[in-house]
């Protein structure tokens, strides 16, 4: 069962803005797996945008796109998105990821992105997406891992927010995940497992430098009532984040978003 932590009126535009933000890098991850035309793909939580556009134009006209979520916001502004940008051979399913009701070994490509610290079982929703996936096909995870995520020049008060944030999530999942992905995907028995990880350096006040707004904001009630933090502190906190955003001799260098792939065995 999954519990979106995030969900928020906000969560829509976040989603797309982050969509946006990856989507160069998710096209080089789907360039070096080799997406063809014809393909027929799924796109686990994919909420509002997900990668559902780079797949369109590489399977063409002669392929498919599944793009599935479970919450009725984000499913109405992928519908939206989809009718914008006109993609057809695109079709947005609401679906839990840990039970989609997909037909089995249907999928040349199967994929999720963030999906893993919202669900109960991360490995269950994975067992799920390699079912889903033909005899040799492809089945991809892309999941953070905060290290990297800073301020430069360093804020004194980020260590603390960024602590915040990591504990908060985890009252529900692993907001770390990306760390284990490469060995869940190896132990789960897929071949040829392989790794790329990928990293934003954003300046001159890039709206995604507000993510942690976005994120603190959505999670805030939850936050203050597991005793994490108090309204105080986090005004505090993210006006310091509001401020360096705004700086222009500030950047920020993301979390960085490990993407691993692998395929399943042809005699399965």
């Amino acid at each position: 069962m999954t519990d979106y932590i995030l969900a928020s009126p906000a969560e829509m535009e976040r989603l797309r803005l982050q969509a946006r933000a990856w989507e160069p890098d998710a096209e080089t991850m789907l360039d070096r797996i080799g997406i063809q035309p014809g393909w027929s793909c799924v796109d686990v939580g994919c909420g509002a945008m997900g990668i559902l556009g780079p797949l369109r134009r590489r399977v063409g006209s002669t392929g498919r796109v599944v793009g599935i979520d479970r919450e009725q916001p984000l499913l109405a502004a992928a519908h939206a998105y989809v009718r914008e940008e006109g993609l057809s051979n695109v079709e947005i399913l609401e679906r839990d990821a840990l039970n989609t009701e997909l037909p089995r070994a249907a999928f040349d490509f199967v994929h999720e992105r963030c999906v893993f610290p919202h669900v109960d079982s991360p490995e269950a929703v994975l067992r799920e997406m390699i079912a889903l996936a033909k005899p040799g096909g492809i089945i991809a995870v892309q999941e953070a891992d905060q290290s990297s995520w800073n301020f430069y020049p360093p804020s004194p008060k980020w260590p603390r927010l960024k602590a915040i944030i990591e504990a908060a999530f985890g009252l529900r999942g692993d907001i770390n995940i990306g760390r284990r992905t490469f060995v869940m995907l190896r132990q789960a028995g897929l071949e040829g497992v392989t790794v790329r990880a990928a990293v934003l350096a954003l300046q001159d006040g890039h709206p995604y430098m507000r993510l942690p707004i976005a994120g603190v904001s959505a999670m805030r009630k939850a936050i203050v009532e597991a005793g994490l933090s108090t309204d105080e502190e986090l005004d505090d906190l993210l006006a310091d984040v509001e401020q360096r955003a705004a700086d222009p001799d500030t950047i920020q260098i993301t979390f960085t978003l490990t993407q691993v792939w692998g395929r399943k065995a042809r005699s399965s």
